[in-house]
């Protein structure tokens, strides 16, 4: 079997339980409720800037900060022995959001004793102004220098994030060149049309995310492409022969139908799939401060230590 599914049906703890509750009371799900809505909440978080790495990221690990292609770019490492690892992590949005303090804590514990890695975080431009065309060579020059050595490389990405690693990807794969050892997906946008049933019957269960303001940002992020096209759309495009793909999603997400298109287009073809499913859990809980994202970081962390070369 080329696809494995796993669920994790522990019930969520009171903790976020609450959390949960706290995401409802902020209306955190308004960032996408609507097109105009969407870039006006767009376009004040991009005013504010990515969050660089944290006092505690920058305590606990060597941070190195660069530029790239007009890219900030952070490379996290462990402080006190050299990376077995290399995680080029290209962190989700909706193509309009950057980067908040949160992914700094997923970016800790793969740097930490277990993972060791080396984690590599570009901030890249985002929609409306920046489009695939635009962000996707620079991130597939990342790609291609964080492959081309004897680390292993975890291409790792949420939300639109995870629909660009799958696309980096098939781009490494096509080129011939050396490729990722693994493919990392959390809560990835699989469909970006959400041209789906199941994901208006979702979306009142989802604390977070909006189907009107997220088809918006796949028209901004397409720009001239249709967003059907095999560079936003991850599903459209031959899955075949990519590296074995790891993804967490839960059910309180309307990007969770899609997964389910993903498992049947990979059931007896070359490209492993292994899906880790958490009922009860929200759109990139991984990042958060609750104990399942704790339960989840360390289960990252085994993955990317596990690929080290003897």
């Amino acid at each position: 079997m080329t696809v494995q599914w796993e669920v994790d049906g522990r019930a969520p703890t009171p903790w976020t339980r609450l959390y949960v509750l706290g995401m409802r009371a902020r209306r955190d799900k308004q960032a996408f409720e609507g097109e105009e809505h969407t870039l006006a909440r767009a376009r004040e978080a991009q005013r504010q800037g990515d969050a660089p790495p944290t006092r505690l990221t920058r305590a606990v690990r060597r941070v190195a900060t660069g530029r790239r292609d007009a890219m900030t770019v952070w490379t996290v490492r462990p402080r006190r022995s050299a990376p077995r690892a290399r995680v080029l992590y290209v962190h989700g949005g909706g193509y309009v959001h950057p980067l908040t303090a949160d992914y700094w804590r997923l970016v800790r514990s793969l740097g930490g004793r277990v993972a060791r890695a080396e984690v590599v975080v570009p901030a890249y431009p985002l929609a409306p102004d920046a489009t695939v065309d635009d962000v996707l060579p620079r991130l597939l020059d990342l790609a291609r220098e964080a492959a081309a050595d004897d680390l292993p490389l975890v291409l790792m990405g949420d939300s639109a994030g995870g629909a660009l690693v799958l696309v980096l990807a098939r781009c490494l794969r096509d080129e011939g060149g050396p490729q990722a050892d693994r493919v990392v997906a959390l809560s990835p946008w699989l469909d970006p049309t959400l041209d789906d049933g199941a994901v208006r019957d979702l979306e009142p269960t989802d604390p977070m995310l909006a189907e009107s303001g997220l088809r918006a940002a796949a028209r901004w992020w397409a720009g001239d492409r249709p967003p059907t096209d095999p560079l936003v759309d991850p599903l459209d495009d031959d899955l075949d022969r990519l590296p074995p793909i790891h993804l967490h999603i839960g059910d309180r997400d309307i990007l969770r139908p899609a997964v389910d298109g993903l498992a049947e287009r990979l059931r007896g073809r070359s490209t492993e799939l292994r899906v880790h499913e958490v009922p009860a859990m929200f759109h990139v809980w991984m990042t958060r401060a609750v104990p399942e994202a704790a339960r989840t970081r360390r289960q990252l962390a085994r993955l990317v230590g596990g690929l080290s070369h003897p």
